[in-house]
């Protein structure tokens, strides 16, 4: 890190109370971080980073603030929620410290703010330890019936969905650490697909998640909040990490759920609930091995997909980056559907132009773009 880098002071606000981050430079001179580089540099290694609080007055002008706990976390997630790139994760885990030491401190009653604010840390800088603990603290305000609100539910729904993400990306990481000192002519061993399997606390994790909003799902308003919206997405983050054929029973028990949920709600007229839907079937359209029951699973996913991007261009006079992702995975889908050849080069051709629209539209999504980058090779491959 050059000097100029380590006097950068990021901002980042709530409505109320700004904070501003100054990282405390290294006393030795020879300090530096492994990656500096900068032949001026006269030392970058920085120490514990330097926060200040500030609130404007009545007038415009900035006065000292002591932030709450509740404030401190929105900070945090305000921060967290940055791109790779933009964000600060010393300055994200700084915050996060801040408003645990305030719930222990000054807010010991609010149980449910300081689970709350140990998943959000556990989500944000994936610890395990942080998402357990949190999720513990629900579990037991839930057996003492004092989870009496919808969103406290909802809250522990998805605290539940974000340990079994967490596992689930763990198994997923080990399973492709085996498979690549595998022989790589040869299809995996039946012991190593073993490994793969749905383990008992993931379903245990998916029952919690679920009993938890069919609790409170007849009382939710039918205008999906945040915390719905949210608490659904998580379901699905969930499902896509399931890619085995004998994944397909718990895809489907996830997926099935997630789809009832959604139409409990209005989703006739929100752009987000259909692309969720259609998203859910893309996804279990991959297990399905019927060519007629494939095709039709298709339609029905380009009617949710197209209603989707239609309504979203009205509400916000322009196209729809997450259909139009869909829509080119739906295209690539549909490309291995067919017998002509003429015909699948032409719906491969579409699909990339999706993806490619997708792109314009999102460009921070790298997930996208290493999309497009790998299907603009094989076109020129093919070429």
């Amino acid at each position: 890190m050059s000097k100029r880098a380590a006097d950068a002071e990021p901002e980042s606000s709530t409505a109320a109370v700004a904070v501003r981050a100054k990282r405390a430079r290294s006393s030795q001179k020879e300090g530096h971080v492994e990656d500096c580089t900068d032949p001026e540099c006269q030392g970058c290694d920085v120490g514990e980073i330097e926060i200040t609080f500030v609130r404007k007055d009545e007038h415009g002008h900035e006065q000292t603030a002591t932030p709450s706990a509740q404030e401190l976390l929105d900070m945090a997630i305000a921060e967290a929620s940055h791109s790779s790139k933009q964000r600060d994760d010393h300055l994200v885990r700084r915050l996060f410290d801040l408003a645990l030491e305030q719930y222990q401190e000054k807010e010991a009653d609010n149980r449910v703010g300081y689970a709350t604010c140990l998943i959000e840390l556990g989500r944000a800088i994936h610890v395990e330890e942080s998402l357990r603990e949190g999720l513990d603290i629900l579990r037991g305000l839930n057996k003492k019936q004092s989870l009496d609100d919808d969103e406290q539910q909802l809250l522990l729904a998805r605290a539940a969905m974000d340990l079994a993400i967490f596992i689930r990306k763990r198994q997923n990481a080990l399973y492709e650490e085996l498979l690549d000192s595998e022989d790589e002519d040869e299809e995996p061993s039946q012991e190593l697909l073993s490994k793969q399997k749905v383990s008992r606390e993931e379903i245990k994790l998916c029952k919690e998640a679920l009993d938890a909003i069919d609790k409170v799902l007849p009382s939710l308003d039918k205008t999906p909040t945040k915390a719905v919206r949210s608490t659904l997405e998580n379901l699905h983050a969930y499902a896509q990490l399931l890619d085995q054929p004998f994944h397909f029973e718990h895809i489907s028990l996830v997926l099935d759920a997630l789809v009832r949920y959604i139409q409990h709600f209005t989703y006739q007229e929100d752009p987000e609930s259909q692309a969720l839907w259609a998203a859910s079937l893309l996804h279990k359209q991959k297990f399905i091995q019927d060519t007629g029951k494939q095709q039709d699973l298709c339609n029905e996913i380009e009617k949710l997909i197209s209603t989707a991007n239609k309504i979203y261009k009205e509400q916000n006079k322009q196209e729809y980056a997450r259909g139009m992702e869909l829509l080119g995975m739906l295209q690539l889908t549909q490309s291995n559907l067919l017998e002509d050849e003429d015909a699948v080069l032409e719906k491969y051709d579409e699909a990339i132009a999706s993806f490619k629209r997708a792109l314009e539209l999102n460009p921070d999504n790298q997930d996208l773009q290493d999309m497009v980058n790998m299907l603009n090779g094989e076109e020129e491959e093919e070429e």
